[in-house]
């Protein structure tokens, strides 16, 4: 009997590390269902609570570069240990507030314990181990952020209903931190010298280029840079926006507060399965082909919100919505590894993470002032599933993309 390699063991136990620290990143999803007990007790409108995305998004796409930095210097373990601690004091610090300037230091805790258990720090690692199934370890490991996100709405929910949304708040808090901290110490590094991951690493020659490896300043002059820039912008205005609004809107719509949470956990269960697949199919598809039909299949999900009241179109929408925004995790990373490499995949990807900032500040207040202003969501989804296909069509159209990637400067 073939004993197992030892080496692909431990990278398999690196993804299921990153998977379980990836479970942080679900924090923020959870936060949304507190949405209509806190307003009501605070006396907030919309506008109110969508206006903290704002210093949230700021801090996580300011950091993301840092991040990036940080793993390089650091290393990922500590920069994923630091990180969850802070997750933890951004659910303490949101269970005790009272004004609006507490909510912004709660989700500003919350934005820097996200990004360091999110996208960079947990791409980086994997892209190290592997080459050939880097899809898919990469989706298995960013299932994590939705399993985090459908275990913490639905443990809010239930919490909250049984007693406070405050004491859910810290309750979750620290009972989730306590649970991640262990796999966040033990599982997770950065390989060893000559470790590969499940199957064989590219041939040494393919690994050490003539010119030295590029960076975030040669990335900058590069029209993929900017293109895929455009994209997670587009992205985040979407995501973010509805995310921050779905159950809100389904409460309007005449859900209840336990359906409207479904919803919600509907998506992220879906994304599950969706990171899943998405690692499959990048291994058929080209990313940039994949991307393209994903950020479509985002768009109609956002264009169909306004029916979600009509029987049968809830599900349709939790299912595309979930299945949309979560293999973005997947085919986006993989993206930005063919075109610019992966011995600088951190910064260069956390740099283009920025995008996130104006993006996902910008869905979220949208639809507040939608709702506020002109009494309705409908027009702001109309014109967040324009600007998606928008940027579908950048993807698809975007000039020989994977020939204007940079070429290092020496």
């Amino acid at each position: 009997m073939t004993r197992p390699d030892p080496r692909l063991l431990r990278a398999w136990w690196v993804v299921a590390g990153c998977l379980a620290c990836q479970l942080g990143a679900g924090y923020f999803y959870g936060t949304r269902a507190l949405a209509p007990d806190a307003i009501t007790e605070l006396g907030w409108t919309r506008i109110q609570w969508s206006s903290a995305v704002a210093p949230m998004l700021f801090v996580s796409s300011s950091s993301q570069v840092f991040v990036g930095v940080a793993c390089a210097r650091f290393g990922v373990r500590a920069v994923l240990v630091a990180s969850v601690a802070l997750l933890a004091a951004s659910l303490v610090a949101l269970s005790a507030m009272q004004s609006l300037w507490q909510l912004y230091l709660a989700v500003a805790l919350l934005a820097l314990g996200s990004t360091g258990v999110g996208d960079v720090s947990i791409g980086a690692v994997i892209t190290q181990w592997f080459q050939r199934a880097r899809g898919v370890a990469l989706g298995i490991a960013f299932v994590g952020s939705n399993a985090g996100g459908v275990l913490t709405v639905h443990a809010l929910t239930l919490l909250a209903q049984d007693g406070s949304w405050r004491d859910a708040a810290f309750q979750v808090g620290l009972g989730g931190a306590a649970a991640i901290l262990p796999f966040a110490l033990f599982a997770v590094r950065e390989p060893r010298q000559g470790e590969s991951g499940a199957l064989p690493a590219e041939p040494a020659a393919a690994r050490a280029p003539s010119a030295p490896a590029p960076g975030v300043a040669d990335a900058l002059r590069t029209p993929a840079f900017w293109a895929l820039f455009f994209v997670i912008f587009c992205y985040a205005f979407a995501q973010l926006g509805l995310v921050d609004h779905m159950i809100l809107s389904l409460v309007d719509a005449g859900f209840t507060r336990a359906q409207a949470a479904a919803g919600l956990e509907l998506a992220l269960g879906a994304g599950i399965l969706a990171k899943l697949g998405a690692g499959v199919v990048a291994l058929r598809l080209s990313a940039r082909s994949a991307l393209c039909l994903n950020t479509l299949l985002l768009a109609a999900s956002v264009a169909l919100m306004p029916l979600a009241g009509r029987e049968g179109v809830l599900p349709l929408v939790g299912v595309l919505f979930g299945i949309s925004t979560a293999a973005r995790d997947v085919l986006f990373p993989l993206l930005v590894a063919d075109l610019f490499g992966t011995r600088r995949f951190a910064p260069v990807f956390g740099a283009l993470m920025a995008a996130f900032f104006p993006g996902g500040a910008g869905g979220p207040l949208a639809l507040a002032w939608a709702h506020d202003a002109l009494g309705s969501y409908a027009i702001g989804f109309a014109g967040t599933a324009l600007l998606l296909v928008g940027a579908a069509l950048v993807v698809w159209a975007a000039p020989r993309l994977r020939a204007t990637a940079l070429t290092p400067s020496g």
